[in-house]
């Protein structure tokens, strides 16, 4: 049996680093649109950025005046993504694009694309949708 396993999260790092390195990866993802990364990297990346997006358009959703609706997303934004011009770019750009798509979940995909030169391991390229 599995008890105690969290094997999704485990990045071999401190708690504190790991959400740093999480929220590192969800503002390049964000602000690039598509990384290159490990499997294990890629899999709590796309988890934490599918949670991040369905909330965020839940927020919106939840909301009748549009101003409060924005207002609570861009502090949803911010307590995740670290440099203003990323957020601004989720609240302007993305989040629009999934709200009027009417999309609940699968905003991030990822393919495999082959392996590293030096040491083989596999690449995984995780997108937004």
């Amino acid at each position: 049996m599995r008890h105690r396993q969290k094997r999704l999260l485990n990045l071999s790092t401190g708690a504190k680093k790991k959400t740093v390195f999480i929220r590192s990866l969800l503002t390049s993802l964000v602000k690039y649109g598509a990384i290159t990364t490990t499997p294990k990297r890629a899999r709590v990346l796309k988890a934490e950025a599918d949670s991040f997006f369905s909330k965020l358009v839940a927020q919106f959703e939840k909301y009748d005046n549009e101003k409060d609706a924005q207002r609570e997303c861009i502090r949803i934004v911010q307590s995740q993504i670290f440099w203003e011009k990323e957020w601004k770019k989720v609240v302007e750009e993305i989040l629009p694009k999934y709200k009027e798509a009417k999309k609940t979940s699968g905003f991030v995909e990822d393919y495999k694309v082959g392996f590293k030169a030096g040491d083989a391991s596999l690449k995984v390229l995780v997108k937004l949708s």
